[in-house]
């Protein structure tokens, strides 16, 4: 797989940041790429993507993943999501909320 780049001109107040992770074998098959993904849940430092000049860090804390249990044809999606008011993460699963360990929330 060819490695992704992505730059912005200023830091926005909230990222969001959507990986498409899928791979075209033709014009019409596709399969779903599903390797783990490691990211940093507090202080990932957005300075080395903006092109405007700054001498502070850009720290953002992550406080939500979507995921996808499937393949392309079909499937179910769970949300982790970080409280702000106890700090803890939690999985949504369709109308069921339940502690979750952060270990788990990197997927």
């Amino acid at each position: 797989p060819n490695p992704k780049k992505f730059d912005t001109w200023s830091p926005p107040q909230i990222l969001v940041i959507h990986l498409k992770r899928f791979s075209y074998r033709s014009q019409y098959m596709r399969d779903k790429l599903d390797p783990f993904v490691d990211f940093p849940l507090e202080g990932f430092n957005l300075k080395p993507h903006i092109l405007a000049k700054t001498e502070d860090d850009l720290l953002y804390d992550c406080y939500a993943v979507s995921n996808h249990f499937g393949s392309l044809g079909g499937g179910h999606y769970t949300a982790f999501g970080k409280n702000a008011v106890d700090g803890n993460w939690y999985n949504f699963d369709d109308s069921s909320v339940s502690p979750a360990d952060v270990s788990k929330v990197k997927s």
